[in-house]
């Protein structure tokens, strides 16, 4: 599967190739309006969207060019590309794998990706997460605040999903059984009474602890040699949105 989706998004053609910068890593505005959606869930209109129909900006997004989790191969901007309405993060056998954080960053708010795994190599962990403004492509997060809104561990066929928070307060978690290689909507809200989870809309994580300092999406495909099967691994994202908490 990995080799025919790999012909058909590299057909496409590649990301614009950007490198992670911290400077200018502030809230900024979504270049173009976000579509106006039904609000079914009371969270009003998204403040910033990629629906990834066309490129990324690099205004608003900051490619990993660096080495890989925790030195671990390399992040490349050539492992991401667009198709079909979708950004496709590729990581190969050898460990060179992609990630990216969106340059808009706040506080209080929620943050929802609608994402579909492929069955992989269990040493690749897709990640969708929020880390405080700087934090990502090797950089350490001030504070040390992480919020990990889908997380998969050693799991080649993409079944069980997690959820983990770290904060001064220590590190909660909440695990799921999901078919992951279908679309699902992964969400997280951070207010100033706690940090809710919720995938599909339907809540799988609560905590009265908040994040403190503001924070940004990543979208990350970590891998972790040794720790799971070899091999390589995909995953797709059709948006990320952003609303403010009203």
């Amino acid at each position: 599967m990995s080799s025919r989706m790999r012909a058909r998004v590299a057909a496409v053609g590649l990301v614009a190739a950007l490198c992670w910068s911290t400077s200018g890593f502030v809230g900024v505005a979504s270049a173009a309006p976000c579509a106006q959606l039904d609000d079914q869930r009371g969270w009003g209109q998204p403040v910033w969207c990629a629906e990834f129909d066309d490129y990324l900006d690099p205004n608003e997004w900051a490619v990993y060019d660096s080495p890989g989790h925790a030195g671990n191969g390399r992040r490349s901007p050539g492992q991401l590309f667009l198709g079909d309405g979708s950004l496709f993060l590729y990581g190969a056998t050898d460990g060179t794998t992609a990630g990216l954080a969106a340059r808009y960053t706040q506080l209080y708010g929620r943050w929802e990706a609608r994402i579909r795994l492929y069955p992989g190599a269990g040493s690749y962990h897709p990640v969708a997460l929020l880390w405080p403004a700087g934090g990502g492509g090797g950089v350490v997060p001030d504070g040390g605040q992480e919020i990990d809104f889908l997380e998969v561990i050693d799991d080649p066929e993409r079944q069980h999903p997690n959820f983990f928070m770290h904060t001064s307060s220590g590190r909660e978690e909440a695990h799921a059984n999901l078919d992951m290689t279908t679309w699902h909507t992964y969400a997280v809200e951070n207010s100033p009474e706690g940090v809710v989870g919720y995938i599909d809309g339907q809540e799988w994580f609560r905590s009265s602890v908040a994040a403190t300092t503001p924070m940004s999406p990543c979208l990350q495909l970590d891998w972790f040699p040794g720790e799971g099967s070899a091999g390589d691994a995909w995953m797709e994202v059709d948006f990320l949105r952003i609303y403010a908490m009203t």
